[in-house]
């Protein structure tokens, strides 16, 4: 597989990347990251740009291990309700209306 080759910038850096994934998803995720470190940074604007780029990365992680967990835990659930008996329930009369009705006869 061939690889795409792109620049994108973080923290004002301009980095060059080059990955089996399409210039439009490098480009967002470098977005993605550069959001995280702005925010970072407007909220703590005397830390040094490395340590703005460390706490978003923590940030980061810290958002994925929350998203895995829950993935976990939704897909433990899907698998308890796999699992139970299904209940019986009453069987309820079936109304075909579109259904052709037999001809009555008259005698």
């Amino acid at each position: 597989m061939e690889k795409t080759r792109t620049v994108v910038r973080v923290a004002g850096q301009e980095l060059k990347l080059s990955a089996a994934e399409s210039e439009d998803y490098m480009q967002m995720l470098a977005k993605y990251v550069d959001k995280k470190y702005d925010d970072v940074q407007s909220a703590y604007p005397n830390l040094s740009t490395v340590n703005c780029l460390v706490l978003a990365s923590l940030n980061m992680a810290d958002e994925l291990h929350r998203l895995r967990a829950e993935y976990d835990a939704l897909d433990s659930r899907i698998a308890q309700l796999r699992e139970m008996p299904r209940q019986s329930a009453p069987a309820a009369p079936v109304k075909r209306p579109f259904e052709s009705k037999q001809p009555t006869t008259v005698k």
